[in-house]
This record gives structure tokens, C-alpha cells and sequence, in this order.
């Protein structure tokens, strides 16, 4: 008598088939979008965006609770907080790069490049339409900010291109601005 098959959970990151698994979650995605559509037409964008924020404060509020770990304290170190928590936690199958990080007198910007994003394939739209990852982004940006105390005059979040409009990629600028010395 064989042993029964252990079974694999999907977070575990083991499937051998990562496409099937954006598919899958990619179909499930749009289904969920089409009915709040239907429901609520003139609210799509607000609902996914308020979620993609209760989704980053309650990321970041637990992974610094169960990892003890301290919270980066800098721009440079939040935006690759970020791009852990997207890979690890948001997109575990989608591929998450930092495609420019620099500072510039008194701005620091950054861009995060999502390739294989499930949040948009096989979603058609005339604008990018990742509200909820513009929220996620934006909720940890601000918490880890105000959380460190860093002064900002700007902070903003800007989804550039979108896989759902054709492109090849979806694509976060991040924008903080200082406030110039001897300004409150």
C-alpha cells in the first residue's frame, strides 16, 4: 500500500507550474472585479484602492509584530520594503523589480516594475487600473513615514504604465519631496 500524496500548499511557493497559478489567480482576480463592477459601477476604483490600503497597514503592521523586526528608517529602505512585501506577501508569482531608485536635491523618487502581474493580465482597460496595489504602496509609504518621523512636503504614488492597457510591464512611480530647509 503507497503512502497517500502529501498535498502542497500553494503559498509554499513548490508549484512547478508558476503560470498556472497567475492564471488562476488572474481569472479569479477579474471575476471578483466584474461583479463589484456590476454591483457597484461608480465605485471600483475607490474599493480596490481602500482595500490595496487596509491590505498595506495590516502587511506591515503584522510582519513588524511577528518579525520583530525594526522598520526601515529611510526612503531607500522602505521602497525595498515594499518590493519584499509585494513578492513575498501580494504577488508571490509575479516578478517584482526596483527599476530606478535615486535621490535628487530635494526629491527621491522610485520606480517598482511588475512583470507578470496578475492584478491586470488578461484584464482590458483604456488606463491602468491597479488601484489596489496604488493603495498598498501608498498605505506602507505613508505609515513608514509618519512611523519614522521623515518630513515630507510631496509624497506620491503614480502607476505609469499598466499591463491592462497593452504594456509589457505595470509600473509604480514613487515621489517624496522634501520640504526645502528653514520651510515648515
Amino acid at each position: 500500500m503507497s503512502k497517500p500524496e502529501k498535498v502542497i500548499p500553494w503559498w509554499k511557493g513548490r508549484l512547478k507550474d508558476r503560470d498556472l497559478m497567475t492564471a488562476f489567480f488572474a481569472k479569479t482576480w477579474n471575476k471578483i472585479g466584474n461583479r463589484i463592477t456590476v454591483m457597484f459601477p461608480d465605485r471600483v476604483r475607490d474599493l480596490y484602492y481602500s482595500a490595496g490600503r487596509l491590505a498595506g497597514l495590516e502587511a506591515q503592521r503584522e510582519y513588524f509584530k511577528v518579525g520583530k523586526q525594526k522598520p526601515p528608517g529611510d526612503f531607500k529602505g522602505i521602497v525595498e520594503f515594499i518590493k519584499k512585501v509585494l513578492e513575498t506577501l501580494i504577488i508571490p508569482f509575479g516578478d517584482i523589480r526596483i527599476a530606478k531608485l535615486f535621490k535628487l536635491w530635494l526629491d527621491e523618487e522610485a520606480i517598482i516594475e511588475i512583470g507578470d502581474n496578475p492584478y491586470a493580465s488578461g484584464y482590458d482597460s483604456d488606463e491602468p487600473s491597479c488601484f489596489f496595489l496604488k493603495g498598498f504602496i501608498e498605505a506602507v509609504l505613508e505609515y513608514l513615514t509618519d512611523f519614522n518621523r521623515i518630513e515630507y512636503e510631496t509624497l506620491i504614488v503614480t502607476e505609469e504604465t499598466c499591463m491592462s492597457t497593452g504594456e509589457k510591464n505595470c509600473t509604480f512611480k514613487i515621489k517624496m519631496t522634501y520640504p526645502a530647509r528653514g520651510s515648515t
